[in-house]
């Protein structure tokens, strides 16, 4: 902004050239965002224990994104097991389309990999507590 204003003879803008710009404020000084009453206001300053608090009640580090995002991947995935689960074995219990020996080759595996990722999405929300 500074090209548009000239300098006259005594060092001071020009005020013909003031009015082209609207950053300028009355007294040819841009005007900043960042002043406002609130700024200005002794009362509002904030202290660096309210920001630490603002700053550990909202993370903004990626891997913290990353982390909560993992984890709610993880409770959709285990909520998901579980319906499929049950939706699958009540089909095969209904028709009775499988061997016996074959239903519990498969159904003996959901029970460890249930039992897996409850583990997992218990420490991964732990940590994110912590975090």
């Amino acid at each position: 902004h500074l090209s548009e204003l000239s300098i006259n003879s005594q060092g001071g803008p020009s005020v013909a050239n003031m009015s082209l710009s609207p950053n300028l404020s009355p007294d040819a000084k841009q005007s900043s965002p960042l002043i406002s009453p609130l700024l200005n206001d002794p009362s509002c300053i904030r202290t660096d224990d309210e920001e630490e608090v603002k700053r550990k009640r909202f993370p903004t580090e990626k891997a913290y994104f990353i982390a909560k995002e993992v984890a709610t991947t993880e409770r959709t995935y285990l909520k998901d097991l579980e319906v499929i689960t049950s939706w699958f074995q009540s089909a095969v219990n209904k028709e009775d389309c499988m061997p016996e020996a074959l239903k519990n080759l498969i159904f003996s595996n959901f029970e460890p990999l249930h039992k897996f990722h409850s583990g997992f999405l218990k420490e991964t929300e732990q940590r994110l507590a912590l975090w």
